[in-house]
């Protein structure tokens, strides 16, 4: 057996031996699971991705932007984890299909989201035709996106101060990363006419010649980062997207970083520019306050105490919400969650991957607890499209959360937990829509 099976079969059994402890001392009474879509192919893009890279990249079975049939497969896989994860802790029954109201799904509208929706149950509950339900008659759906949606707006300044806060200067950020940037030049030999025009240059230039900025688009609905992080994130991204579909080795970063392990520096630029422009704590609390409060309602609600707002979710065990990489990033930035997969960088965001927050309650003394955990499939699991069960799961971690004191076994205490997202959300980018 090599170093890296003995090293994950390891990991296996700690998992479930925590989990075994933690069914010892808790019971678990409702989760929230808030997840990434599955594999899409890559979207639209600014600038455009044939103009960062010198050969062209490959085709992908669908439009831009939307899950592939691959993706919608290992969705399916993961939720026939998920069947095996709760109804071992009691949450659900082993067979058959839930009570009414036990179940909700809910998802953002675009495609890639509301397959994934629609995937995740379907092997959870076979044959109980469970329906996520997802906005309609809109263009934006305010869960997922208060400031596209106009519910509040991103103001340039602050979002410059914020960032600038964390990193001093963004010259000093290039610099700090610029092996990095180094790296994914060597892959993507960048850069094209247009892009060395629009960064001023007259001739031809290199990924690290392009100027830094920070901007917000029309509207304050989004804040971007530009230049080599950002051009260098995307490309990561698709480079992983292209190994998870399954792509040949020599069609994922045309054979320069076809491996797992090969990507991780290039992998360092994407959890970078997430970690600048979705957690920093500003823009984390404009653009995932709407999810974190649907988040504590749906607790709030098994817990008592719960307000008007919070009756639709009265009695649900399970609440799943489908979404993407950035809302997880914001939920991270705004409630101080950190993450550690093995086979990913900390706070990675992999396709499919979710925040599973539990709700516990200690068998002797009635006290509630929250636990977090991030789930999701490896890489090498995605291109495989591995069987998932028990004895063969996805990589899983207990998040920490910054500013509650942890109990031994990874629990925040609910009072504890409720109080510091209270104190995160941003009330004004919240809507009054109930789900």
């Amino acid at each position: 057996m090599t170093f890296t099976k003995i090293l994950r079969a390891a990991l296996v059994a700690a998992v479930l031996c925590g989990d075994a402890a933690v069914a010892a001392d808790y019971e678990l009474i409702s989760a929230v699971i808030v997840s990434r879509h599955g594999v899409r192919s890559p979207t639209e893009t600014h600038p455009p991705l044939a103009t960062i890279a010198a050969e062209p990249w490959p085709s992908w079975p669908v439009p831009p932007g939307h899950l592939t049939p691959r993706g919608a497969e290992l969705a399916t896989l993961l939720g026939a984890y998920y069947r095996e994860h709760y109804a071992a802790q009691g949450l659900l029954p082993a067979q058959g299909c839930p009570q009414p109201g036990d179940v909700y799904a809910w998802a953002d509208l675009d495609q890639r989201t509301r397959v994934t929706a629609e995937a995740l149950p379907k092997r959870m509950f076979p044959g109980c035709d469970l329906q996520a339900g997802y906005l309609t008659g809109a263009k934006l759906d305010p869960l997922f996106h208060p400031t596209g949606a106009g519910v509040c707006r991103i103001d340039l300044a602050r979002t410059r101060q914020a960032v600038l806060d964390r990193v001093g200067t963004l010259t000093a950020l290039r610099k700090k990363y610029q092996g990095e940037i180094a790296a994914m030049q060597s892959v993507l030999k960048c850069c094209g006419p247009k892009v060395c025009r629009a960064a001023g240059a007259t001739g031809s230039c290199a990924l690290g010649d392009l100027p830094t900025k920070i901007t917000v688009s029309h509207h304050g609905a989004r804040a971007h980062l530009s230049g080599p992080i950002a051009i260098g994130s995307t490309a990561a991204e698709v480079f992983l997207l292209g190994y998870a579909q399954g792509f040949p080795a020599d069609q994922v970063a045309w054979g320069r970083a076809s491996t797992p392990d090969a990507m991780r520096p290039l992998m360092r630029l994407h959890t970078l520019s997430f970690d600048l422009m979705e957690r920093t704590p500003y823009l984390a609390a404009r653009q995932g306050s709407a999810l974190v409060q649907r988040i504590v309602a749906s607790l709030r609600s098994t817990v008592g105490g719960a307000t008007a707002a919070d009756a639709s979710s009265a009695g649900r065990k399970l609440t799943l919400l489908v979404g993407h990489d950035t809302n997880l990033a914001a939920i991270g930035g705004m409630l101080g969650l950190h993450w550690s997969l093995p086979s990913y960088l900390a706070d990675q965001t992999p396709p499919a991957g979710a925040l599973h927050f539990e709700l516990l309650r200690d068998r002797q003394s009635k006290a509630y607890a929250v636990r977090v955990r991030y789930i999701a499939q490896t890489l090498d699991q995605m291109r495989q499209a591995t069987r998932l069960d028990l004895a063969h799961p996805p990589e899983q971690a207990t998040a920490t959360i910054d500013g509650c004191a942890p109990g031994d076994d990874g629990t925040c205490a609910w009072r504890a937990f409720e109080a510091l997202a209270s104190k995160a959300i941003d009330r004004a980018c919240v809507g009054t829509t109930s789900r």
